[in-house]
């Protein structure tokens, strides 16, 4: 269902999600009514004659069948899999949107691969699905489940396995590059299943790259043929699984001479729409400076915006290959190598700014980088002193020594963010990069990652923390034959620094990791091609339009650009919500997974998840737009967490928010499965002059904590069951009602805390009550410094979300509140 809905921000509510205990195993699948015989009959001539037309071009004893649903009808696609003894097996799926009677309604498409014995088995479900003989205790058909919602089979055709929705299947007879996807049986071992298939396409004259990427389930192969060619090969080989256009890689336009490059350039100007107007959010760089006479770069960032910490470095970039002007390029407008290939026009609604941080022949003293970076801050307020802006730091020390312990410099990240004393208006959402881990050869990679501590300052608390993935695999097999890539597709980047070092007391980061490259191997050794970094504008602009860049840094930019974007189409949302929404959208890879679903991680891995991957990669459809079938609350409160009585210092206020819940609708889904996404994020104060911060509660102001009122559980006794859990922050433990796949014990490190919730309808339904509490911090335990009396802002954002796309939980919410959009 596409996501064109404003998220719900309310007021006078204080929103968060039911707390339920996830359930597992809930089927998705509801079988529509069918009358059995006219619905069997019918399906099994379409078998019969799908099975007939495939075996007409060939003497295999197997087909591929192509399974299509009704409208808006999920398939058992489960039921397609025959895991003894793999007579059937479900290849892929495709989901499609279709016009019906001038609406549009979803519909799937399973491409199923079947040997003579599966093709005798399904007849076999069939036939006993006609046979009221064996109809099940409850009286239903057997097989109701598999067979109801089919609306037609039909033979497999190439175009059955293209995986590419906004992309044409390729004409007939068009000579293109594909990227096949082809079963592995073995997973274990790096047996080439594929070279019979292979050496059969090489017969036939069709061109096979040499390199190969492997995945627990399948190998990837890029074939250069026609579609006709293939129809008559690949597609009657016992492998094939998915069929998908080869992305464009960076290194096609570094490689171009200076005309062409510009041209390139000079196209995507052109489609480049300037929306900005003197409010305009803007991106504050902190870096080597920028050359901004780029001409993808100069509407965007007057000289006006530009400064130095000290006036004698100047403001341009004078790092040798160039770090702050590829930092702009990506902020502005992401990876240059799909905007290059693309034709449609570009809209840009925020500015840059540049403050020269560091100049590589003048460095400052380390301990130094926190009061420069104050002072980087101060100079971007004078230039545009009523700008909403984004802070982007890419500036790193060499190692991670501190292991998540605060330090000047971190500490005056958080003390910029939170703002002074915490006033109002002036807290700042600031990205910084997590630092880069250097990798010499394939051996070191990936446990050198795990030992390399995250870089100060990003162990700061109100830090958004970046690091690295990719999902950059393409190296061009002329220039580097055989090359294959380091790291598979969305794994951990090289240059990722991680806090799996860290004592368990700190900050969980990075918070999200973005495209950070890849490195490829070749013949035993590292190399780092063009087309597994990001591209961006070049430094000397002239001379090198375009330019690969990556690593931490690239990540970083990207992610102060999504900051941007989002803060531009909600202007009214706090630092702290923009931060909250980025991390609540965010997933992780099946590779970062291991190929397991996030419940299936005990806390041990999850805590390494965690403190490797954040909490993945944020999707920032779902962070600017709700759907209908998926919904997301926003509140931004204050609370004064502790107050001093009778010359002690004790915790004070919590709240309870009521949610306007989509009550009903959940309540008429009954045990359809929905997934509740739970985020609280704030700001804290730092304190690290406090000896005694080795105690993370030492050193931040404050923690605020999340819970929700339990199935049957009165508000009375959840009321008393929160209140009773205000204590220290290290004094966590289990409590009724608290049934979170992530968990308090995971979950409540540092100033932003997500989970994640998976439960029937009727369930949720019954959860809308959510507390928010304060835990202890050092305005609490150094009564001396006078700051009990304060009051906190957080962010409380909650998603429900069902994979029914018929489901609208969207607009009996609206039709309960009054709604701030």
């Amino acid at each position: 269902m596409p996501r064109n809905l404003e998220h719900i921000i309310l007021s006078g509510y204080a929103s968060t999600e039911s707390y339920t205990s996830p359930s597992t195993g809930r089927d998705r699948v509801t079988p529509i009514g069918r009358n059995r015989n006219t619905h069997g009959n019918a399906l099994r001539n379409q078998l019969q004659m799908a099975e007939m037309a495939f075996r007409q071009n060939t003497d295999m004893d197997f087909v591929y069948l192509e399974f299509i649903s009704e409208k808006d009808c999920l398939l058992a696609f489960d039921s397609f899999e025959d895991g003894r003894s793999g007579d059937h097996r479900f290849v892929s799926s495709k989901l499609e949107k279709v016009i019906i009677d001038g609406q549009e309604h979803e519909r799937y498409r399973a491409c199923v691969f079947l040997n003579t014995n599966g093709i005798s088995k399904f007849l076999r479900k069939i036939e006993a699905y006609l046979d009221p003989e064996k109809d099940s205790d409850s009286g239903n058909p057997r097989n109701t489940k598999l067979l109801n919602n089919i609306a037609n089979i039909q033979q497999a055709t190439l175009a059955s396995f293209w995986q590419e929705d906004e992309i044409d299947f390729p004409g007939l007879d068009e000579e293109v590059w594909w990227e096949v996807w082809l079963r592995r049986d073995n997973s274990q071992n790096d047996i080439r299943e594929d070279e019979e298939m292979i050496n059969m396409l090489l017969d036939n004259v069709i061109v096979v790259a040499e390199r190969r990427l492997l995945f627990p389930e399948h190998i990837v192969r890029m074939i250069r043929g026609t579609a006709r060619e293939l129809s008559t090969t690949l597609l009657y080989t016992d492998k094939l699984a998915e069929l998908r256009k080869p992305k464009e890689a960076a290194d096609f336009f570094t490689g171009l001479n200076n005309d062409d490059a510009n041209d390139w350039v000079e196209d995507l100007r052109n489609r480049t729409i300037d929306r900005t107007t003197d409010d305009s959010v803007i991106i504050c760089l902190l870096d080597t400076g920028v050359n901004r006479g780029h001409s993808l770069l100069q509407g965007f960032i007057p000289e006006d915006n530009m400064d130095s910490v000290n006036p004698e470095w100047g403001n341009a970039d004078t790092h040798p290959h160039g770090h702050g002007t590829p930092m702009a390029g990506i902020a502005l407008y992401g990876d240059l190598t799909d905007l290059l290939q693309d034709n449609s026009n570009i809209e840009i609604f925020h500015r840059l700014e540049s403050i020269k941080l560091i100049h590589p022949n003048n460095p400052h003293q380390p301990e130094l980088y926190g009061a420069v970076t104050e002072e980087a801050i101060a100079r971007a307020i004078i230039l545009n002193p009523t700008n909403k802006r984004v802070l982007a730091m890419a500036v790193t020390a060499t190692d991670g020594r501190d292991k998540g312990k605060p330090s000047s410099w971190s500490s005056s990240v958080d003390k910029i963010a939170f703002g002074e004393e915490g006033t109002t208006d002036d807290k700042s959402l600031f990205c910084v990069s997590s630092g880069n881990t250097v990798i010499f050869n394939i051996s070191e990679y990936p446990q050198k990652n795990f030992e390399e501590s995250i870089h100060d300052p990003a162990q700061a608390f109100n830090a958004l923390t970046i690091g690295s993935f990719t999902q950059k695999t393409v190296i061009d097999q002329g220039q580097f034959n055989g090359a294959t890539p380091l790291v598979p597709a969305g794994g951990m980047s090289p240059s990722n620094s991680t806090s799996v070092m860290w004592e368990n007391n700190w900050a969980l980061k990075p918070e999200l990791v973005m495209e950070g490259g890849n490195y490829g191997i070749h013949n035993g050794g590292i190399i780092d091609p063009d087309s597994l970094r990001v591209l961006s504008v070049g430094k000397n602009f002239r001379t090198e339009p375009l330019s690969s860049f990556g690593d931490t840094s690239g990540a970083t930019a990207l992610a102060s650009r999504y900051a941007a974007m989002l803060t531009s189409q909600y202007p009214t949302l706090w630092p702290e919500t923009i931060k909250g929404l980025l991390v609540h959208s965010a997933d992780w890879t099946n590779e970062m997974l291991g190929n397991r679903a996030i419940q299936e991680l005990n806390n041990t891995e999850q805590i390494r998840l965690l403190r490797t991957f954040g909490y993945g990669v944020p999707d920032f459809q779902k962070a600017v737009r709700s759907a209908n079938n998926s919904l997301t609350f926003i509140a931004q409160e204050s609370l004064s967490p502790f107050i001093l009585d009778d010359g002690t210092v004790k915790t004070n206020q919590m709240h309870l928010h009521s949610l306007p819940w989509p009550t009903d609708v959940l309540t008429g889904l009954f045990d359809s499965e929905v997934t509740l996404t739970a985020t609280l994020c704030y700001f804290i104060e730092p304190n690290p002059g406090n000896k005694q911060y080795s105690k993370s509660y030492y050193y931040q102001s404050h923690g605020l904590r999340f819970k929700m009122i339990d199935s049957g559980e009165t508000i009375e006794h959840f009321r008393e069951r929160v209140n009773r859990e205000a204590r220290l922050e290290d004094q966590n433990g289990s409590y009724s009602g608290e049934s979170w796949i992530i968990g308090n014990k995971v979950r409540d490190k540092g100033s932003v805390h997500k989970d994640i919730w998976k439960g029937t309808a009727a369930d949720l339904a019954t959860r809308n009550k959510v507390a928010i509490y304060p835990v202890n911090g050092w305005w609490r335990t150094r009564k001396k410094l006078l700051r009990y009396n304060s009051q906190v802002r957080y962010s409380l954002i909650l998603s429900i979300e069902s994979p029914d796309n018929t489901v609208d939980l969207y607009n009996p919410v609206l039709n309960q509140i009054d709604i701030l959009i």
